[in-house]
């Protein structure tokens, strides 16, 4: 069984939602923090609510009338509190909009066409609106990545409300995320509805882990918490028993009216009777408090037990990828010897070229020695004893002092990535 999993990350500053933006709209051209986006695959991506400009300004289309408040407010401010929009809600204690993630586990999504997944995204967006509370207008994007190993939906809503100042004895614009999740207890009630609305679409899921006091504790402390209930359980049990066993024997010896069906008991056995049903009340209701206990205990075993599952699956493909690195590393390191050898052959190359009548292909290796320089690949005394004695000569010292004077250059400070000369 795989997991509805729906979680939430407070996004606090312009900037940073700028950054999230790149990384949501697949805007940059490679990912080394995330090797397992696959760019060619970006394209497969689906918008389900779009966004064709940057986020920072979808930003300030959602927030407009919260910006016009804010200008108002600061015409009549002093100039020492003076704060424009952009500042205020970078220094605000709340967040400048919330990211949500929806996904599963990759079981989950084996085998599923593409219709499905998207009949799924629907209803992911669907908990947004009408579980979470937000509006269409108040989501900056929300798009169902395609192009990594599971499928997942990054939707990014700006929690705007306008809530009555008492201050000011009006309503005013913020941003405030505990209007829609109030608290870590909340945010369990939502993940269950969540879930809910899920198998009510026919998908099969489960909720993770409760929001129990339990969900932290070890499998050893776990087992010693079970032993403690399961002793309770059975002291329970043997109280009654022993109760029952008195009553019985009581009853055996108490005396009965002739003709008529009461019995009499005397005072003792009478209260020994009061004494057992107390006892049995009470008991039957910590039994109910031990197999509610029970039941959370075995739903997050479970989960552990699939978690587990999850991560053992995972850290095999991590230790194929530690391998796999290894292997690239070694071919990297082959390669960069290969072109410092070839860089070193170029000098003498590059040279005979200065040295030349032809003035097209002498600017021409010029352009190379600089492209080579900006990047690293030779260094201020490279380029000098290259254009020495040379009619460029002048050309490359002016370029070097207006590139830097005071930089220090490591020689073996080489690239990951590979460079093409084009000559």
């Amino acid at each position: 069984m795989s997991y509805a999993i729906f979680r939430c990350q407070s996004i606090n500053t312009l900037e940073d939602l700028s950054h999230i933006g790149s990384h949501n709209k697949r805007e940059k051209e490679s990912y080394k923090s995330n090797p397992d986006i696959r760019k060619e695959d970006s394209k497969n991506n689906i918008q389900l609510v779009k966004c064709d400009k940057k986020y920072r300004e979808k930003f300030y289309e959602i927030t407009k009338e919260y910006r016009k408040e804010h200008e108002e407010k600061m015409k009549i401010i002093r100039q020492d509190r003076y704060k424009d929009f952009d500042q205020m809600v970078d220094d605000s204690k709340s967040c400048v909009a919330d990211e949500m993630i929806f996904t599963s586990g990759p079981e989950f999504f084996k085998d599923m066409t593409k219709e499905e997944i998207l009949r799924w995204a629907n209803g992911c967006m669907d908990f947004v609106y009408k579980d979470l509370g937000y509006t269409k207008e108040q989501v900056i994007q929300s798009v169902l990545h395609l192009d990594e190993r599971t499928p997942h939906i990054h939707c990014v809503v700006v929690p705007l409300v306008k809530k009555f100042d008492k201050r000011v004895n009006k309503e005013r614009y913020t941003i405030s995320k505990r209007d829609y999740i109030k608290d870590q207890i909340n945010l369990s009630i939502l993940q269950d509805k969540y879930c809910f609305r899920l198998n009510n679409l026919g998908f099969k899921l489960e909720c993770g882990e409760k929001g129990t006091k339990i969900k932290n504790l070890s499998l050893g402390q776990l087992k010693g918490i079970t032993r403690h209930y399961e002793r309770l359980a059975n002291k329970s049990k043997k109280n009654i028993e022993n109760e029952h066993l008195k009553i019985i024997n009581m009853l055996k010896f108490s005396k009965k009216k002739v003709f008529s069906d009461s019995v009499i008991i005397d005072g003792e056995s009478y209260h020994i009777l009061l004494k057992y049903l107390d006892l049995y009340t009470k008991e039957i209701q910590n039994q109910v408090i031990y197999q509610n206990f029970f039941n959370d205990l075995d739903d997050y075993i479970f989960n552990y037990k699939e978690l587990e599952k999850e991560y053992n699956y995972s850290q095999k493909v991590i230790d194929n990828l530690e391998k796999e690195c290894e292997k690239l590393a070694e071919k990297n390191n082959t390669l960069i010897d290969f072109i410092k050898h070839l860089l070193e052959i170029l000098k003498d190359f590059f040279r005979r070229i200065l040295l030349s009548q032809n003035e097209v292909e002498k600017n021409k290796t010029i352009n190379i020695l600089k492209d080579c320089y900006e990047k690293d690949l030779y260094n201020s005394y490279d380029l000098m004893n290259i254009s020495k004695d040379t009619d460029k000569e002048i050309e490359v010292n002016d370029f070097i002092k207006e590139e830097t004077l005071d930089k220090e250059y490591d020689y073996f400070d080489w690239p990951y990535s590979l460079f093409i000369l084009n000559f």
